[in-house]
């Protein structure tokens, strides 16, 4: 898949603190662009509705925020701590988040467009009914995710642990989801329509609906 890629100034103000910056843009309603922000933590920071571009985040820390509403597009996000903040009916466009931490994070209801999400647990992230276009998940821990009504197209997970992930109507029509653990997914039926898997997957689901797998060839009858 081609998945568009951040476009990030090379001159960004690096002066300004995060709650300063996001603050003043809650205040006057504009638009944050082109600001290097690193090693900082922010709590409990509530803003909505707002536009944040051009960014980069390095080794930041968000602690019970709340950023409902908000669009973030053509940033970069390493090794931060984003786990728990709502970021609800929220937009992710043509974003890298990279070796940081998505745990519990809410993101339903969000448009997450030429997103990629690389080396960072997800654990218990909620993504339900989010749409999900261009998107690629990679070498991520998805334990325990709600995914369920999402609309995904055009993206991909790779080397991923969805175990125990909740895709109940959400199709996942042509994703390729070998190499990724899949065991224990929550399904109601007809998800995997069109989607591709492993022999061993397959097995694994199967098991799951209650259908025992054996090897052995069955006992000749004696009659």
């Amino acid at each position: 898949m081609k998945r568009q890629k951040p476009q990030i100034s090379m001159n960004l103000n690096s002066e300004e603190s995060i709650l300063d910056v996001l603050i003043k843009a809650d205040v006057e309603e504009c638009d944050v662009n082109g600001f290097h922000f690193f090693d900082e933590t922010v709590e409990g920071l509530n803003v909505s509705d707002m536009d944040i571009s051009g960014c980069v985040f390095v080794n930041c820390k968000f602690r019970n925020c709340v950023f409902e509403g908000v669009s973030f597009s053509n940033c970069l996000f390493k090794g931060c701590d984003l786990s728990f903040i709502n970021l609800s009916q929220g937009t992710v466009t043509r974003t890298e988040i990279v070796e940081s931490k998505l745990t519990g994070v809410n993101l339903t209801y969000g448009i997450l467009n030429n997103l990629l999400i690389k080396s960072t647990p997800c654990r218990f992230a909620n993504f339900s009914e989010a749409r999900i276009v261009a998107t690629q998940f990679v070498a991520c821990d998805m334990n325990s995710c709600a995914m369920d009504k999402c609309r995904i197209k055009q993206s991909e997970f790779i080397q991923c642990d969805l175990t125990g992930s909740n895709f109940t109507r959400t199709s996942l029509k042509d994703l390729d989801l070998r190499g990724n653990r899949i065991h224990g997914i929550v399904l109601l039926g007809g998800e995997l329509d069109g989607a591709t898997i492993s022999t061993g997957q397959a097995i694994d689901l199967v098991k799951l609906m209650g259908v025992h797998v054996e090897d052995k060839k069955p006992k000749k009858s004696n009659t």
